[in-house]
């Protein structure tokens, strides 16, 4: 049971996995506060003359685990105020959630209907994080330690998502997954709350 709690959460003969699943859904759970944190970002429509994607569907998940069908909050962060769409999370087995939303979230009718029908999602890659945050500054900075003086060159820009291995003294140890996976340690203050 134990080793169960690490990964996830037992709910009978279900649990929640935390990690990476398919087309663009990351997971985290947090144990110590019952909190599913997570985050969906999928692209579409290749932009010749921007070298970019035309369309995209990006929100942030949040809610408490109260049995196999959380009751979840998503939004855009830079538009929490006015974006918040309140839904569902449904864990139909260890290895896949389902999402359902009353409504689409800007960008997502081009990309990932959520409110059709609920959005399988299938468990790819287990991970130790804790955790999903997003920046709330203009740069907040990675350091190689927990201290200021050991800030690094690399930084986040505001509503971008980190994955969390954990939190100490103020400090969350966390990845950002671009181009290319980023670590480091950066401070909680300068991430959402929870």
């Amino acid at each position: 049971m134990a080793l169960l709690l690490l990964s996830g959460i037992c709910f009978g003969q279900k649990k929640i996995s935390t990690g990476e699943y398919e087309s663009g859904l990351k997971l985290a759970y947090d144990n110590k506060n019952n909190k599913l944190t997570g985050y969906f970002e999928s692209h579409t429509g290749w932009d010749e003359a921007t070298k970019a994607p035309r369309f995209s569907c990006i929100f942030y998940i949040e809610g408490v685990i109260e049995g196999n069908t959380v009751k979840i909050k998503s939004y855009y962060p830079a538009d929490k105020s006015e974006d918040i769409i309140s839904g569902t999370l449904e864990m139909l087995d260890s290895k896949t959630v389902e999402i359902k939303l009353p409504e689409e979230h800007g960008g997502c009718g081009n990309v990932q209907h959520f409110a059709d029908e609920p959005v399988k999602f299938s468990f790819e890659k287990d991970m130790a994080w804790v955790l999903i945050r997003f920046a709330t500054t203009n740069k907040a900075y990675f350091h190689a330690d927990k201290s200021i003086e050991k800030k690094q060159k690399s930084y986040l820009v505001k509503n971008d998502f980190v994955c969390v291995d954990k939190i100490q003294d103020g400090w969350a140890f966390c990845a950002y997954h671009g181009k290319k996976i980023t670590k480091g340690w950066i401070r909680t203050a300068d991430l959402n709350k929870i």
